[in-house]
């Protein structure tokens, strides 16, 4: 029998389906129609704004359509007509540029006193000649007089109120979804009477480097997350103290799509610098990133286990392990070190005697209330800390100056009360996992390992747990078995309204096969509320090739 459930995320797919068809039919079909929209409006210019304000229409119909009698409204407390239009026949695809007698090129003439933003809504609208339709943009808040929008109810949602200079501009000529918010974003460089910058965001997304010999070898994805494809090509770039190793130009790339590029370079040990330049792409914060050259295990002592983000009343601490139990015997004591992270900040220590590990932080007796089972004689005391950062960092364990070992870590990688833990495959290249321990970690003992389950067919991903209680400590599993030896894993959880709650994996490197635990928490560490969850599961096998994408429904019962 179906389950309530199950009928309910039947039909929401069933509306979704639906409305992607609307939307292809409405941009694909074109059925012959017509639809003026605001495309572009400037109401707040350099300097003064008399006869510099100007409105940008389009028609993004297939008809057609004569402009007499229509009209231009602005409001700040009240909607008030400030221009009506002459006869003016706007095609298909075409725009009409009205402003002020200082704006060049305007097709018509119209001093507006558009309001300017800065403590509440304000609005522009075009109106048809017959009064039958409108187009609205609402910018700033709060809406305090209750603007109307398209619908003749008060706005909920707003464009941003932009500085001096900028317009208000479509993110996509003439698409228009009725909100605001969604559909225009402040241009710092208009284009008045022509196409709209296509304000594309690529991101940088899943770096990784390797060793091979002499050379390191760098992967990494450029993801479009944006809903449309640029015209332009981006530039894409390695650099080490300013020299460019590597350089590609970037083809535009599908909306919701992504490329990988992998490369292998000779290089120091100096940080590499990788630069996208998309032209108005209107995020660049993810464009860039330094790469610390990590991943050296040069010496007998190494970091094994660590926790970033640590849950109330615990604290932030790194394992370190001896390889070499002669070695460890021989190395005379005491010997100072110190753990160096991406910003250059350092965690000072000294080791004063011989352990298979060692267990670093601030407080040793906060440490060994929480994790009983750690051995006292493992616990050192930092003389300096730093603290680890969540949004991703990188760790360099250092003796006088000499990389003994390193890693790097990233944000979706970091789950709130739950260590990293070293794994080696067969080749002796180092992975990293969430601790399966039901500590949350295993400091001062050997790393946990996953719990013995029945492996899916080759190539399968099963899940079980579901419908889980997590609060009574039950958990949801995901086992899988992959064709290729090695591979890269991403598992992330979604509520029904296609929010990111929970990352289990992201490009994470694993083996052939295992397990993924999802104990029912978010990624804050709170407890996922009662309800049906999506999790999305992608796998690639380590030297490329293709995805295997599949999506699972899991069911918290709290």
């Amino acid at each position: 029998m179906e389950s309530i459930s199950d009928k309910s995320l039947r039909f929401a797919r069933f509306l979704a389906c639906l409305f992607v068809l609307f939307v292809l039919f409405l941009l694909f079909c074109n059925p012959l129609y017509s639809a003026i929209v605001i495309n572009e409006v400037c109401y707040d210019p350099n300097g003064g704004d008399e006869g510099y304000e100007w409105i940008e229409l389009y028609n993004n119909g297939s008809i057609n359509e004569q402009l007499e009698d229509s009209q231009i409204l602005s409001a700040g407390q009240n909607w008030v007509v400030q221009y009506k239009l002459p006869a003016f026949v706007l095609r298909p695809g075409r725009f009409l540029l009205i402003g002020g007698t200082m704006v060049p090129n305007a097709q018509l003439n119209c001093n507006f006193t558009f309001q300017n933003g800065g403590s509440e809504t304000d609005g522009i609208r075009f109106q048809s000649n017959d009064g039958s339709y409108t187009d609205t943009v609402l910018y700033d808040e709060p809406n305090s007089f209750l603007l109307t929008d398209d619908s003749s109810s008060a706005g909920t949602n707003f464009a941003p109120d932009v500085s001096g200079g900028y317009s208000l501009a479509r993110a996509f000529d003439g698409v228009d979804t009725n909100s605001s918010f969604a559909d225009f974003i402040a241009e710092p460089n208009p284009t008045p009477g022509l196409p709209n910058r296509l304000h594309c965001d690529y991101a940088l997304l899943h770096i990784s480097h390797n060793f091979t010999g002499d050379n390191v070898d760098i992967s990494l994805w450029i993801k479009n997350l944006s809903l449309f494809s640029p015209n332009l090509t981006a530039d894409f770039g390695i650099l080490q103290n300013d020299l460019l190793l590597y350089e590609a130009g970037i083809e535009p790339i599908a909306a919701g799509d992504s490329l990988m590029i992998s490369v292998s370079l000779p290089c120091s040990d100096a940080p590499l610098v990788v630069s996208l330049v998309l032209p108005d792409d209107p995020d660049s914060t993810n464009n860039s990133a330094v790469i610390t050259l990590t991943g050296h295990t040069d010496g007998n002592l190494l970091i094994n286990e660590f926790l970033a983000d640590p849950d109330s009343g615990n604290q932030e601490w790194i394992e370190l392990q001896y390889l070499n139990t002669e070695e460890k015997a021989d190395a005379g004591y005491p010997k100072d070190y110190s753990i160096r992270d991406a910003s250059g900040a350092k965690i000072r220590f000294s080791l004063t005697s011989s352990q298979d590990y060692y267990v670093l932080c601030q407080t040793p007796e906060t440490l060994q209330s929480r994790y009983p089972d750690c051995p006292a004689e493992c616990v050192v005391a930092a003389t300096s800390w730093t603290n680890l950062n969540n949004n991703g960092d990188s760790l360099v364990l250092l003796e006088d100056e000499v990389v003994l070992d390193s890693l790097s870590y990233y944000e979706d990688e970091i789950s709130k009360g739950i260590s990293r833990e070293r794994q080696v495959d067969e080749d002796n290249v180092a992975m990293w996992q969430n601790s399966y321990s039901s500590q949350g970690g295993t400091p001062g003992l050997p790393n946990s390992t996953a719990p013995m389950l029945e492996l899916p067919e080759l190539g399968k991903i099963r899940l079980s747990g579901s419908p889980c209680k997590a609060v009574a400590g039950e958990t949801i599993s995901l086992t899988y078995l992959l064709p290729a030896a090695s591979n890269r894993i991403s598992c992330k959880v979604f509520d029904l309204r296609g929010t990111k709650i929970r990352t289990l994996a992201d490009y994470t490197l694993c083996t052939d096969r295992g397990i993924l635990l999802w104990d029912g928490k978010k990624q804050n560490g709170s407890f996922a509320s009662r309800g049906l969850y999506y999790i999305l599961w992608e796998s690639q096998a380590a030297s490329g090739g293709k995805i295997m994408r599949k999506q699972l429904t899991a069911v918290i019962s709290n």
